[in-house]
C-alpha cells in the first residue's frame, strides 16, 4: 500500500507541527532533523514522550485484541439482533459525506465502519485518512482497505496530538476509545484545529454504564478497565462557541452520539 502524495502533504511533525518530507522510507522534519518511519505503507507519527498511561495501556489492549476484534463485532451484532449494525449505519448517515469531501477518521480501528460509509458515498470519490494508536488494528484495516480502493492513507498517531495540517478536513469522525484517552478534551480540540470552517465533527462511544457493567467483567478486558475512570461527560469536551451541538444517548443508554460544528474562526 502506497501513501497518496496529496495526503502525505497534510502530515506534520507531532512535536511542533512543521511540514515533513519523504526521505526513502522515512518522513523527515527538515528543520529539526526528526525522522518518522513509514513501515508497510503506514507512517508512524508518535513522539516517544507524548503518550500518557491510559493511551499506552489501551494501545497494548487493542494490539492484543486486533486478531479477534472483527469477530467480536460480528458476534456482538448477532447477540444484539442487528442493533449494532443499525447504529453504525446511523453514524455513517449522520456524516452526510459527499463526493469531493476529505474525511479524517480517528480511532479507525480495523475499519469496520468503512462498509457503512461506502453505503453513503463512493469511497473512491473522497479523500480520507484513518488514524489509530494501535498498529495491530491498522494492519487489519489495511487489509480491508485494499479491497475498497480510493485515495486513502492510514497513520499511526495519537489523536490528542494530531500530526496534521490546520483546517484540512470537511468531516471528522471518532468512534470508540475516546472515553479512555488520557486527555479527551485535548483530542476534541485537535479535531477542531484540523477541521475546515463549517466542518462536521461526530464523536461516538459507549457510556460509562458499559464500562461498569461489561468491560470490567469481561475476562478479555477487565484487567485494563479496573482503574479506568467511569464518569466521562463528553459534552464537557465541546469547545466554547461550537455550533449545532447535538448529544444523544442511544442503544438503551449504552452509547452516545455527539456532533457539532467548529466555532467560527
Amino acid at each position: 500500500m502506497t501513501c497518496p502524495p496529496e495526503l502525505l502533504s497534510l502530515l506534520r511533525d507531532p512535536v511542533g507541527r512543521e511540514p515533513l518530507t519523504v526521505d526513502g522510507t522515512d518522513l523527515v522534519n527538515q528543520t529539526s532533523g526528526r525522522r518518522y518511519p513509514i513501515t508497510d505503507g503506514i507512517p508512524a507519527l508518535i513522539s516517544p514522550t507524548e503518550l500518557g498511561p491510559q493511551n499506552r495501556k489501551f494501545r497494548r489492549m487493542y494490539d492484543r485484541l486486533a486478531p479477534i476484534y472483527d469477530l467480536g463485532l460480528t458476534l456482538g451484532n448477532l447477540f444484539c439482533r442487528g442493533k449494532l449494525a443499525a447504529l453504525r449505519r446511523q453514524i455513517a448517515t449522520m456524516l452526510a459525506l459527499k463526493p469531493g469531501d476529505r474525511l479524517l477518521y480517528t480511532s479507525v480501528g480495523t475499519g469496520a465502519d468503512l462498509l457503512y460509509l461506502a453505503e453513503q458515498v463512493d469511497l473512491r470519490s473522497i479523500e480520507w485518512i484513518g488514524l489509530d494508536l494501535s498498529r495491530g488494528m491498522l494492519r487489519r484495516c489495511q487489509a480491508r482497505l485494499r479491497s475498497l480502493g480510493g485515495t486513502a492513507m492510514l497513520v499511526q498517531a495519537n489523536a490528542e496530538c494530531l500530526p496534521l495540517a490546520d483546517r484540512s478536513f470537511d468531516v471528522v469522525l471518532q468512534v470508540g476509545g475516546i472515553n479512555f484517552f488520557d486527555h479527551p478534551a485535548a483530542a476534541t480540540e485537535e479535531m477542531v484545529r484540523v477541521s475546515k470552517d463549517g466542518a462536521r465533527i461526530l464523536i461516538a462511544d459507549e457510556t460509562n454504564k458499559v464500562v461498569r457493567q461489561s468491560y470490567r467483567k469481561n475476562p478479555l478486558t477487565r484487567a485494563y478497565f479496573q482503574d479506568t475512570p467511569d464518569a466521562a461527560d463528553p459534552r464537557r469536551w465541546v469547545p466554547p462557541g461550537a455550533r449545532e451541538v447535538q448529544y444523544e444517548e442511544v442503544f438503551d443508554g449504552r452509547g452516545y452520539l455527539l456532533s457539532f460544528r467548529p466555532p467560527v474562526s
